[in-house]
């Protein structure tokens, strides 16, 4: 990872973030003491009742953390996995915003694999919620794409359960957006939604969210607020320094807890395979 801290290291410099977010030997940096938690009446949920759905991969879907259990992708997500978890016993850390400074950096791509990584050999509940309701991109990933979800549960007066999933042997639910609405605004500031929002942090350990990118749209601003931390991911290459001081001045608290550095030249490929050639393979 240290490309990336060298490319964004000047960046952080000139926007005056306080503390060590990109120190290379924390990666994820705790803060000082824990945010209280504020116990609520849990929600109910019909566990039973939601459907269980296999999803549709191909060689195009690269959702390594479920089709390459050994592999390095695979391994990069489980170690992003035990930071995370680390980082959790500092601070609270329940719900995550996984975004990017422009479309096409690879934010769906992380936080799928993430919460796929998240939901194996747990008993925690594992929640991925499309966050992106302008251009959803989950469906299409994991060959699900005809998914009713968040639009259309709030077009209507169904329970969510009913627009709920869950993937098949893991402890890994989704929330599709499903019918793209008109103005996602409205919906996500709805008191509605709001409440929803809070019962769904009852119910499951983790909720990752695939927010949209940091620009054009400010959607990201309302998830950024809602969250207790926001996993950044950078394209090696292709997302400018400027496009993304930009885009993190948008937010009034970003709550940055890492960078992700996407699509990287990998000079330890090698050495990987060469240290795991002949094991014996460990779970996933």
């Amino acid at each position: 990872m240290s490309r990336v801290y060298e490319a964004l290291r000047q960046s952080e410099l000139e926007m005056g973030v306080a503390g060590n977010m990109l120190d290379p030997d924390t990666f994820l940096t705790p803060l000082n003491s824990p945010a209280p938690i504020v116990e609520q009446p849990a929600m109910l949920m019909p566990w039973d009742d939601i459907r269980s759905v296999a999803p549709g991969l191909n060689e195009e879907s690269r959702v390594v953390a479920l089709t390459e259990g050994n592999g390095l992708g695979s391994e990069k997500f489980r170690l992003l996995r035990a930071r995370l978890r680390n980082l959790r016993e500092h601070r609270q850390l329940q719900k995550l915003v996984i975004t990017s400074a422009v479309p096409s950096d690879g934010k769906t791509l992380v936080a799928m694999n993430l919460a796929v990584s998240l939901a194996k050999h747990t008993d925690e509940r594992i929640l991925l919620l499309e966050g992106d309701l302008r251009k959803p991109m989950l469906g299409q990933h994991l060959g699900l794409s005809t998914l009713p979800g968040l639009g259309d549960w709030a077009l209507g007066n169904d329970a969510i359960s009913k627009f709920l999933y869950r993937l098949d042997n893991l402890q890994l639910w989704i929330l599709p957006a499903g019918l793209i609405p008109e103005n996602p605004v409205t919906i996500l500031h709805s008191t509605r939604f709001l409440e929803l929002y809070r019962q769904l942090s009852d119910c499951f350990d983790w909720v990752i969210i695939d927010a949209p990118p940091l620009l054009p749209m400010a959607d990201v601003t309302f998830w950024s607020r809602q969250s207790d931390g926001l996993l950044l991911v950078v394209r090696e290459g292709k997302t400018p320094k400027t496009v993304l001081k930009k885009g993190l001045e948008t937010l009034d608290n970003p709550k940055v807890v890492g960078v992700v550095l996407n699509e990287a030249h990998d000079l330890e490929s090698s050495y990987y395979q060469h240290y795991y050639r002949g094991r014996r393979k460990t779970p996933a």
